[in-house]
C-alpha cells in the first residue's frame, strides 16, 4: 500500500473512534472489525496494569473499545496530525470530555497503527500520560 491508502485507512479508524464517542459501546463492534483476527491492542494503562501488556484477538480488541467508552461520560478526540508510510500510520491526537464520576479531564498522546496487506489493523499501541487522567 501507498501512503495515501495508509492515511484512507488512518481515516476510516478516526471517523468509528468518533462513533464510538459520541454514540455508546453499541459502537465498540464496528471499531473492532477495523481490526485483523490475530491484532493486538497495547496503551499506557494496560502496560502499566501488569497482568497483561496487550489485548489480542477481535473480542478481545471489542471489550477494550466497549470499556473504554465505559470509562468516560462524555469524550471527544481530536487528530491534530497524521504521519503515514506503507504500512502504518501515527496519530497524534488530544482528547477532551469528562469521566465516569463527571469530572472534566484533558489528556493528549500519540497512536501508533500498524496495518496488514488487506487493510486491517495488525497492531495498534497509544501512548498518554496516565496522570492527566485523575
Amino acid at each position: 500500500m501507498d501512503e495515501r491508502q495508509i492515511k484512507g485507512l488512518a481515516d476510516r479508524f478516526i471517523g468509528q473512534l468518533h462513533q464510538l464517542e459520541r454514540g455508546g459501546i453499541e459502537n465498540a463492534d464496528a471499531i473492532a472489525e477495523l481490526f485483523a483476527d490475530d491484532a493486538e491492542l497495547s496503551n499506557s494503562i494496560i502496560e502499566a496494569d501488569g497482568s497483561k501488556s496487550q489485548r489480542g484477538g477481535r473480542e478481545e480488541i471489542a471489550r477494550f473499545w466497549r470499556e473504554y467508552r465505559e470509562s468516560f461520560q462524555a469524550i471527544r478526540s481530536e487528530f491534530s496530525n497524521i504521519t503515514a508510510n506503507d504500512h502504518s500510520a501515527g496519530l497524534f491526537w488530544t482528547s477532551d470530555g469528562s469521566d465516569a464520576n463527571g469530572r472534566s479531564l484533558h489528556y493528549e498522546g500519540v497512536s501508533l497503527l500498524s496495518f496488514d496487506e488487506s487493510g486491517k489493523i495488525k497492531n495498534f499501541k497509544a501512548y498518554f500520560d496516565q496522570a492527566q487522567l485523575h
